[in-house]
C-alpha cells in the first residue's frame, strides 16, 4: 500500500491509486509511452497508468472475494480493512458532485477497454467504485470503529448517487460510458480492414476504434459477470452486442466472455473463448507473437481465466447453503470432469457428468 497512496498522492488525490504495473514496495513501473507509432516510430503517450483508476476497485474486490470464499477474516484484521479505507477514499478524491444535483460522476477514467481513453462515467469503474464504498462501509464499522461516522456517510452517500449506467428499458443494454452509442456503430472485421499497416495501435486519440463501438476487450461483460447483480436476460442482450464489437486484443478478455456464455447457457459459444484464454501462450497468432517468435512473457491471468471458466463456468460450481453446489454446463464431447475444491477447511470432491453431478 504503501506505493499506491505515495501514487495518489503525485497525482492529487487522497487514499491509494494502485499501480497499474507494479514492482518491490507497489511503485508503478508502467510507462507513460507503451505504445509505438508505426508510421513515424515515435513512442505515443498512453494513458494505461493515469486514467485506469478501476485497479483500486480491482484490489478491493479481490480482498472481498477471499473473504467471502474462505470465511478467514485474517486479511481484513491484518491491514486489509485499511486498503478498503483508502482506497474508498481515492474514490471520494476522485468523484465530481453536479451542481445543483445528487448525482456524482467519475470523469476523464478508462475502462478495461483501452482503445477509448478519457471517457466519462464507464460502467465497469462506476460499478466497482460503489462496491468499494459500500464495502469500505461494512468493513470500517466492523474493523476500524474509530473511523469517523461522517466520512463513512459520505461514502454510503456517494456510492447511492454516483451514475449508474442503467440497462435500457427496451434493449437490455448498458451503455459501457456516456457517450458510447453515439460513436460509429461497426464491427471488428469493418475496422479491422481500415489498417494501413496490421502492427496499427488500434485506440488512442486517431487509432482506427477510438472513433467507433469496436473495443479492445471485456468491458461491461466484465461487470456484468463479476458484480453479478444482472439476470439472465440482460448478460444475453449485452453479449449478443459487444462479442461481435469485441477485437479481444487482451488476453484477459475471452475468459469473460466464455463466463457469460456459459451463465446464459450457451457452453458451444464458450468453448473456443475457453481455448484462447488457455492456449494464450502456446498457440501463435495472438499479439504475444510477432510471426513465429514469441515475445509476451507469460499471461498467468488467462490461464487464472481459463481456469474460472472450467470450474465456475462448464461446472458451474456456486456455494449455496453452505456447502458447493453444480451446475454444470458441459461442452459437447465432455463426459466427465472432477476435481477438488478446498472451501473454508474441507476438501470437496466434484464430479459433472451429463445429465448428472456430485
Amino acid at each position: 500500500m504503501p506505493g499506491a497512496l505515495d501514487k495518489a498522492k503525485s497525482y492529487g488525490y487522497a487514499g491509494a491509486f494502485y499501480a497499474w504495473e507494479s514492482v518491490e514496495g507497489g511503485k508503478d513501473a508502467c510507462t507513460d509511452y507503451n505504445v509505438t507509432d508505426v508510421f513515424t516510430g515515435r513512442p505515443m503517450r498512453t494513458f494505461f497508468r493515469d486514467t485506469q483508476v478501476h485497479i483500486s476497485a480491482a484490489v478491493v474486490y479481490g480482498l472481498r472475494k477471499y473473504t467471502q470464499y474462505t470465511g478467514d477474516d485474517s486479511l481484513l484484521q491484518s491491514g486489509g480493512a485499511r486498503v478498503v479505507l483508502e482506497c474508498a477514499r481515492f474514490y471520494m478524491s476522485l468523484i465530481s458532485k453536479r451542481i445543483l444535483s445528487d448525482t456524482y460522476d467519475l470523469l476523464d477514467v478508462m475502462g478495461p477497454d483501452e482503445y477509448h481513453e478519457h471517457v466519462k462515467n464507464n460502467a465497469y469503474t462506476n460499478e466497482m467504485a460503489r462496491m468499494t464504498l459500500n464495502y469500505a462501509v461494512e468493513v470500517c464499522r466492523k474493523y476500524l470503529p474509530e473511523t469517523d461516522t461522517a466520512e463513512l456517510m459520505h461514502f454510503a452517500d456517494a456510492a447511492k448517487h454516483l451514475k449508474h449506467q442503467t440497462p435500457d428499458p427496451k434493449t437490455g443494454l448498458i451503455e459501457q460510458f456516456d457517450g458510447y452509442f453515439k460513436l460509429e456503430n461497426v464491427l471488428v472485421p469493418e475496422v479491422r480492414s481500415r489498417l494501413i499497416d496490421p502492427r496499427e495501435y488500434w485506440g488512442g486519440a486517431y487509432g482506427v476504434a477510438a472513433q467507433t463501438q469496436v473495443i479492445k476487450q471485456a468491458d461491461v461483460i466484465a461487470l456484468l459477470y463479476m458484480l453479478g447483480q444482472y439476470p439472465a436476460g440482460i448478460i444475453a442482450a449485452n453479449y449478443d452486442y459487444y462479442e461481435p464489437r469485441t477485437e479481444h486484443g487482451s488476453s484477459l478478455s475471452a475468459c469473460m466472455y466464455a463466463l457469460c456464455a456459459c451463465a446464459i447457457g450457451r457452453p458451444a459459444a464458450a468453448y473456443p473463448l475457453f481455448l484462447k484464454s488457455a492456449e494464450a501462450d502456446i498457440v501463435g497468432g495472438g499479439k504475444q507473437w510477432a510471426g513465429l517468435v514469441y515475445i509476451g512473457g507469460t499471461h498467468p491471468a488467462a490461464a487464472g481465466g481459463a481456469y474460472m471458466v472450467l470450474l465456475y463456468g462448464f461446472l458451474g460450481l456456486r456455494f449455496e447453503d453452505g456447502k458447493p453446489t453444480l451446475h454444470p454446463r458441459l461442452p459437447e464431447g465432455w463426459k466427465k470432469v472432477q476435481m477438488q475444491v478446498h472451501w473454508q477447511g474441507k476438501d470437496w470432491l466434484l464430479t459433472a457428468e451429463e445429465g448428472q453431478q456430485t
